[in-house]
């Protein structure tokens, strides 16, 4: 089947739309990625994709949904060939319909300049055994990293992966100096082989494959495992300020100020510039927030405003920092609980933010962590919510000064209804006192515990902080306080130490995982 790329500013951006029994139809964000839309920009010969369009920047498509759920793996040549649920088979709407914005305004200028920045020095002569690129960021200066290798991309191992391995990462590429390191295929899965694993750099190196690792192809590793890097940005030698009239669909004009790589030419080349253009106006946000179907203004589901159309919040990675954060922006004092799961009943329209990561200080929601404007894999039935303190004065009867409510989910207030305790809440059991035993944690609404698979020092720091009983002191593994129930809802945890839950720690989505309770992780805090 054929496929262009309607109502954008050339054919290598726009709404997705295929042929199928000689009718155009369109194809729904479910589980779409960077790994589906990159067959799209491949198909029509149009490079590689570099950002994922918020839900209806290029408008709503009429007639079928064709496709729902594609799942590529990256090598196929046609979005047809890659799997999905079957022709016709959805349970989406035309405000769901994918769009990508390609690298390449026309493949007639694919030479015209960098609108990469994972090029390296070796890249102008082809690609050499050390090469190095970012994919699957929101921008070119993040993303998982991948090594070129005997002709062939593959990714690198987490273990052992540190800032100053992702600082001669960020080094290579152009990109300035790392801000942060990612682990757990943070940036998705990759494919291929393993090239890496564990890397230990001392940050002088001019190449990744300059530092010490296990050889190429020497791992013990899976995919899950991918390591990912985010830098600051363009090298500052390259970069040059321009100012850009971006017409954006909603009938506003926005111009700004930008940067772009252009090879010492006074203007932008045109595909840098259509580059720049996309990320622009994807960067367009509301910072309207609202709380629906509580019984009072400081409680209930979230709901957020983008581009004029209200929508939800998924549950996923929400917690209490999450919910700190839409209190404050509402004026509705300190948080006391986040909800998920439709507490407080399903909401209707998009969903507009999913995997909400805030560190609590934020001034707005839309400041915090997301997969971006109506990128999700959720339903209704995961929207979230919280309930907030709420102004004293408006309450003047509420007692102030005796309740503690946080992560550990203990004093909630008389009269509310739930969650207790919040969602990331943890507790130790079975062992001689309340700081040690098996780790467990409060999700879905249930109890369940952690597998020790990557489990160490670092994590049992945040769990014990977490719980107010001072430095860790063990992590055990194998279940030495006894084997649990339920759910394991994390695994391959990889905390750096400082997190202020397990929650907030890189690991395996909760429903991934390789382990049995004979596995479950322990901890052991000195007591304060």
């Amino acid at each position: 089947p054929e496929i262009r790329l309607a109502n954008g500013p050339s054919r290598c951006q726009g709404r997705v739309e295929i042929l199928y029994n000689g009718s155009w139809g369109t194809v729904c964000d479910d589980d779409w990625d960077i790994v589906d839309a990159n067959v799209v920009c491949r198909q029509l010969g149009c490079g590689h994709a570099i950002v994922l369009p918020a839900a209806m920047t290029f408008g709503q498509g009429s007639g079928p949904i064709f496709l729902d759920n594609v799942d590529c793996k990256g090598r196929e040549a046609a979005l047809s060939e890659c799997w999905s649920h079957g022709w016709g088979i959805h349970n989406c709407y035309h405000y769901e319909d994918v769009a990508v914005v390609c690298n390449e305004f026309s493949p007639t200028q694919a030479s015209e300049g960098p609108t990469s920045r994972t090029l390296t020095a070796s890249v102008q002569d082809g690609e050499s055994d050390g090469s190095i690129r970012l994919v699957s960021g929101t921008d070119t200066c993040r993303g998982r990293v991948e090594i070129f290798y005997r002709g062939n991309w593959g990714t690198v191992c987490d273990d052992d992966w540190g800032l100053s391995d992702a600082s001669v990462v960020c080094k290579q590429v152009g990109c300035g100096q790392a801000l942060d390191y990612k682990s757990n295929a943070y940036f998705g899965y990759g494919t291929g082989r393993i090239l890496l694993d564990n890397v230990n750099c001392d940050g002088s190196e001019p190449f990744l494959s300059a530092c010490y690792s296990l050889g190429w192809g020497i791992h013990n590793c899976g995919h899950h495992e991918d390591a990912g890097v985010i830098c600051t940005g363009l090298d500052t030698s390259t970069i040059t300020s321009f100012t850009t009239s971006v017409a954006l669909d909603y009938e506003e004009t926005l111009t700004a100020t930008a940067t772009a790589a252009t090879d010492g030419r006074d203007q932008p080349s045109q595909a840098t510039e259509v580059v720049t253009t996309g990320l622009l106006t994807f960067e367009q946000e509301s910072d309207d927030v609202r709380l629906a179907n509580g019984n009072g203004s400081c409680r209930g589901r979230v709901e957020v405003r983008h581009r004029g159309t209200w929508g939800t919040v998924c549950d996923d990675d929400w917690d209490f920092p999450d919910a700190q954060v839409v209190c404050r922006q509402l004026g509705c004092g300190t948080a006391l609980a986040a909800t998920v799961l439709g507490s407080f009943g399903y909401g209707s329209g998009p969903v507009l933010l999913d995997n909400v990561g805030c560190g609590g200080g934020e001034a707005r929601l839309a400041d915090c962590f997301h997969l971006g404007w109506g990128q999700h894999n959720c339903g209704h039935h995961e929207d979230a919510g919280v309930i907030c303190r709420g102004e004293s004065r408006s309450e003047p009867g509420r007692e102030r000064g005796t309740q503690c409510w946080g992560e550990h989910g203990q004093g909630l207030p008389p009269g509310l209804p739930h969650p207790i305790p919040s969602a990331g809440s943890v507790r130790l059991v079975n062992g001689s006192h309340r700081c040690e035993g098996r780790v467990e944690m409060f999700y879905l609404s249930q109890w369940g515990t952690v597998c020790d698979d990557a489990w160490d020092l670092r994590d049992a720091k945040v769990v014990c902080r977490q719980l107010g009983c001072g430095h860790a002191m063990a992590a055990w593994g194998e279940a030495r306080y006894g084997q649990g129930t339920g759910y394991i809802f994390l695994d391959n945890l990889k905390c750096k130490g400082h997190e202020p839950s397990l929650l907030r720690c890189s690991h395996i989505r909760w429903d991934v995982h390789n382990c049995d309770h004979s596995e479950d992780a322990g901890a052991a805090c000195g007591i304060l």
